[in-house]
C-alpha cells in the first residue's frame, strides 16, 4: 500500500464528521492497513485531549438525575463484534449491474441524508471509465486489482480521495484480473461523455 487516508479525513473520521459511507470505506482500508489504525487511534487521542481542555459548560435542567437513573440500570450485553468487510466476497451482496462494456456496478448503500452513497463498481483488465467529476467528494478503496487516473496508480488496500474539483478518467491496470473498488460518493456524477450521461439516470449516480 502507498496511498493512504489524507489527514483532514482522518481527522474527520475520530470527529465522526465522515458520511456514512465514507465512514465505510476508510474502516475498510484500517482493517487492513497498521500504520493507519495507529494513526486513526492518535487522532482519536487528540480529539479526547482537546474535549479535556474545552471550558466547563452548565448542565440541563435535570441531567443529573437522569445520568444517576442510568447507573442503576441494568447494562445491556454489549452486542457481538462483527469483522469489518474487507473482501469482495464479503462486500458483495447485491446485483450487479452493466454500465458499459467489461464495467459492473453494485449498489450498497442508496443515498441517504447526508447525500453519500455506496457502491462497488468491477472493471475488466485495460477498460477506462468515461472521464467524470463529482460534486462533492469519493474515497475509494481498492479491493482487487489495481487502477490509474491523473493522480497516479492504485494497488490492492490503497485509498483515492477526490474533490469537486478532480476530473479524471480512471482505467484498470492490465494485472490480470478485474479491478474492484468499494466506492463513497458525496453529491452527483459531472459526467463528460455519451456513456456516462446515458447511464448516470439508470443506476442514480
Amino acid at each position: 500500500m502507498t496511498h493512504h487516508p489524507s489527514a483532514a479525513t482522518m481527522l474527520a473520521h475520530a470527529a465522526g464528521r465522515l458520511p456514512v459511507a465514507h465512514g465505510i470505506v476508510l474502516r475498510t482500508h484500517l482493517a487492513t492497513c497498521p500504520a493507519c489504525r495507529a494513526e486513526a487511534a492518535l487522532a482519536a487521542a487528540m480529539g479526547g485531549e482537546m474535549l479535556a481542555d474545552l471550558p466547563p459548560a452548565e448542565l440541563a435542567p435535570g441531567s443529573l438525575d437522569r445520568m444517576l437513573a442510568r447507573l442503576e440500570a441494568p447494562v445491556p450485553a454489549p452486542p457481538p463484534s462483527r469483522p469489518v468487510p474487507t473482501t469482495v466476497e464479503q462486500l458483495a451482496t447485491g446485483r450487479w449491474w452493466w454500465i458499459g462494456p467489461g464495467m459492473r456496478l453494485m449498489p450498497l448503500l442508496r443515498r441517504g441524508a447526508d447525500d453519500a452513497r455506496l457502491d462497488l463498481i468491477k472493471v475488466a483488465p485495460g477498460r477506462r471509465l468515461p472521464a467524470h467529476g463529482h460534486t462533492g467528494t469519493e474515497l475509494t478503496c481498492v479491493l482487487r486489482g489495481a487502477f490509474g487516473d491523473e493522480t497516479g496508480e492504485y494497488l490492492a488496500g490503497d485509498v483515492a480521495e477526490g474533490d469537486p474539483a478532480l476530473e479524471h478518467e480512471p482505467v484498470a491496470l492490465p494485472v490480470g484480473e478485474d479491478c474492484v473498488c468499494l466506492i463513497a460518493t458525496q453529491g452527483r456524477l459531472r459526467a463528460q461523455g455519451w456513456l456516462a450521461r446515458l447511464v448516470q439516470p439508470l443506476v442514480g449516480v
